[in-house]
C-alpha cells in the first residue's frame, strides 16, 4: 500500500487541529468521571463468589448458555443484586460473585435466596441444586489491586521514558509518555461515559493498551530518525510528516486487522470478556491516533519552540513544486485565483518529493553562502609586501 506514500497531507501543519479532537474527547470524558464516576466491580469494592452445581447438565449449546445467563440475571435484578457477576462454568455448575454485605447472617440469607431462585428456574431440567460453598473478598483487596495498579502503570512509564530517552531523545520519550496517558485518559473517560463494570480485567486491559501504542510510536520515532540521518539538511517539520505518511500503511493495517478479531471476541466471547474486548478496542484506536497525531506533532512543536527561544527563524518547508503553466502576479478576479489554486493542487508533489526538494533547498542556500564568503576582497600581495619595510 503505497497510496499513503504518495500525498502530500500536511499533519504536522494541522497540529493544533488532532490536539484540539483531542481536548474535546478528554474533556466529554472527564466530565462524565467527575458527575458520574467510574462502575467499580466486585474485585474492588469487595463481595462474595456463591458456588453452585446441578446433578444433570445445564446447557448442550452456546445459545442455551446465554439463556441460563439472561435467566439468571433476571432473578438477581429482582433481588436487588443487578450488578453481580455471573459464570457458567462447564456444563452444570454456576458460579455467581454478589457484592458485600454487613454480616454473615445477611449473607446466609442470601445466599438460600439465590439457592432458591436458581432451583426454581432449572432443577426442572436439570436435577437437584448443590451448594458448593461461598468465598468472601473484603475491600481491602479491592484497595491492594488498586495500588497495585497504580505501582505497575508508574513503573512501566518509568522504564518507557529511560529507554527511548537512551534510544532516541528525551524530547522523543516525554512526547511519547504524553501519547500514553492520553490513551489511558481517554479509555478510562470512555468507561465514565459507558458506566462498564470494572474489575480486575481493566488493569490488564490498560497495560496492554499502553505496551501495544507505544510500540506503534516507536516505529514511527524510528522512521522519524532513519530520515533524520539521510536527509540531514531537510527541516524537521518535513522529515516528520514524510515518515508519518510513510509509516501509516503500516499503522492503519495493524490496528485494522487487530480491530477485526477485538470486534469477533467483543460479539462472541460472553459476559465474561465482554469489557475487557471493549476497553481493548478504544484504547488500541486511540493508541493509533496519538501515535500519528499526538506523539510526532508535540517533537515538531518542542522543537518549534525551542528554535523561537534560541532566535532561530522556524524552518519553512516548500509543499509545492513548480506549475508549468504561466502564473499570474495578481490575479484580478476570484475566477483566476481559484483556477491559479487547482493548478497548484494537481502540481502537488509526494511527501518524498517534498522532504528532498527541501532538502536540495537547504543545500542550495549553504552553496551560495560559501560562495559570498569566497567572494570577498581579499588584499592584494603587493598591498602585503608595501607594508613591508624593505632592506638594503
Amino acid at each position: 500500500m503505497d497510496f499513503f506514500r504518495r500525498q502530500n497531507w500536511d499533519i504536522v501543519g494541522h497540529t493544533w487541529l488532532w490536539f484540539a479532537i483531542s481536548g474535546v474527547v478528554i474533556a466529554i470524558g472527564m466530565g462524565s468521571l467527575a458527575v458520574r464516576g467510574l462502575n467499580w466491580g466486585i474485585d474492588f469494592t469487595g463481595g462474595s463468589l456463591l458456588r453452585y452445581e446441578f446433578e444433570r447438565p445445564l446447557i448442550t449449546e452456546q445459545a442455551q448458555g446465554r439463556e441460563v445467563t439472561v435467566q439468571t440475571r433476571r432473578m438477581l435484578a429482582e433481588m436487588g443484586l443487578a450488578k453481580s457477576q455471573i459464570l457458567v462454568a462447564g456444563d452444570n455448575r454456576i458460579y455467581i460473585r454478589t457484592p458485600e454485605v454487613e454480616n454473615d447472617t445477611e449473607a446466609r440469607r442470601r445466599d438460600d435466596e439465590i439457592a432458591a431462585g436458581l432451583t426454581e428456574r432449572f432443577s426442572g431440567e436439570s436435577g437437584q441444586l448443590e451448594t458448593l460453598g461461598r468465598e468472601t473478598v473484603g475491600p481491602v483487596i479491592g484497595e491492594m489491586l488498586t495500588r497495585s495498579a497504580i505501582q505497575a502503570l508508574t513503573l512501566g512509564i518509568a522504564l518507557i521514558l529511560i529507554y527511548i530517552t537512551i534510544r532516541y531523545e528525551f524530547r522523543f520519550a516525554v512526547a511519547a509518555i504524553i501519547a500514553l496517558v492520553h490513551d489511558t485518559v481517554i479509555l478510562v473517560g470512555v468507561m465514565a461515559i459507558l458506566q462498564t463494570e470494572l474489575n480486575t480485567w481493566f488493569v490488564a486491559a490498560l497495560l496492554t493498551v499502553l505496551g501495544y501504542s507505544i510500540n506503534d510510536t516507536v516505529v514511527i520515532f524510528d522512521r522519524i530518525r532513519e530520515n533524520r540521518g539521510v536527509h540531514r539538511r531537510a527541516p524537521l517539520p518535513s522529515v516528520v510528516n514524510a515518515s508519518l505518511l510513510q509509516t501509516m500503511a503500516r499503522s492503519i493495517n495493524t490496528v485494522v486487522t487487530t480491530l477485526f478479531t477485538l470486534i469477533a471476541l467483543y460479539a462472541l466471547g460472553g459476559a465474561t470478556i465482554e469489557g475487557f474486548a471493549l476497553a481493548l478496542i478504544i484504547g488500541i484506536t486511540s493508541g493509533c491516533y496519538s501515535s500519528i497525531f499526538t506523539a510526532s506533532p508535540i517533537v515538531v512543536a518542542w522543537y518549534g519552540a525551542a528554535d523561537r527561544r534560541a532566535g532561530r527563524a522556524p524552518a519553512r518547508v516548500r509543499t509545492t513544486a513548480p506549475v508549468a503553466t504561466a502564473r499570474v502576479a495578481a490575479p484580478e478576479t476570484a475566477t483566476e485565483e481559484i483556477e491559479e489554486i487547482e493548478e497548484e493542487a494537481v502540481a502537488r508533489p509526494s511527501a518524498r518529493q517534498t522532504m528532498r526538494e527541501a532538502e536540495r533547498v537547504a543545500q542550495e542556500e549553504k552553496r551560495q553562502e560559501r560562495r559570498k564568503r569566497r567572494k570577498k576582497p581579499k588584499k592584494d600581495k603587493g598591498d602585503r609586501d608595501s607594508g613591508r619595510k624593505k632592506r638594503f
